[in-house]
């Protein structure tokens, strides 16, 4: 069977539970959506779980009668679903219990200039950090952590392999943290010689 044709034939296919379509189904998508599910879940257990469950979702979609307009976006179709499987394993694990209307109100950490300066004073440091590291390093941090960029691309980027990247990872995470530790102990000096 052709990988790159959906066409209405395949969609009946499914509908029908042919069982040449549906194997050709789950061995076509199964890993783009565990894939994707991997990187927005980041667990193994739980990226095979939304690939099952999207899977099953899609199956029963048509199973119920329904249809595409257009076959040929069947694709973007399962990743839709695989996308909504995944927001709702993570809203799920994530959810967090109301607390009653008499409760008092928390308090607000930004109304407390204290904790604002000490806040302020922690990122200007960890960007002084970030400056004095070795480029690659520096740049791996940042699309690694707040890019969230996914390590095939990562690997893509740097031109290493998954193994070697994890290494790369590690010693960049090292070097700061080793960094932070120091200018913190200095900082502790400084302010147990003001007082």
């Amino acid at each position: 069977m052709e990988t790159s044709v959906f066409d209405e034939r395949y969609l009946s296919g499914i509908r029908d539970r042919d069982p040449e379509v549906e194997s050709h189904f789950v061995a076509y998508f199964r890993m783009p959506i565990w894939l994707k599910a991997r990187r927005q879940l980041h667990s193994l257990d739980l990226a095979e779980d939304a690939a099952q469950e999207t899977v099953l979702r899609v199956l029963r979609y048509f199973r119920s009668g329904k249809n595409l307009d257009y076959p040929e976006r069947l694709p973007a179709f399962v990743q839709s679903i695989c996308h909504n499987v995944t927001l709702e394993m993570i809203r799920t694990k994530t959810r967090f219990r109301q607390a009653p209307e008499t409760a008092p109100d928390p308090e607000d950490p930004s109304s407390n200039a204290e904790v604002q300066a000490v806040s302020e004073e922690r990122k200007a440091l960890v960007r002084e950090i970030l400056a004095r590291l070795p480029d690659k390093d520096r740049e791996l941090l940042h699309l690694s952590t707040f890019e969230e960029m996914d390590k095939a691309e990562l690997c893509e980027r740097f031109g290493v392999g998954p193994e070697y990247l994890r290494v790369l990872l590690h010693r960049a995470r090292q070097r700061f943290r080793a960094a932070l530790e120091k200018a913190e102990a200095g900082s502790r000096v400084k302010s147990q010689g003001a007082g």
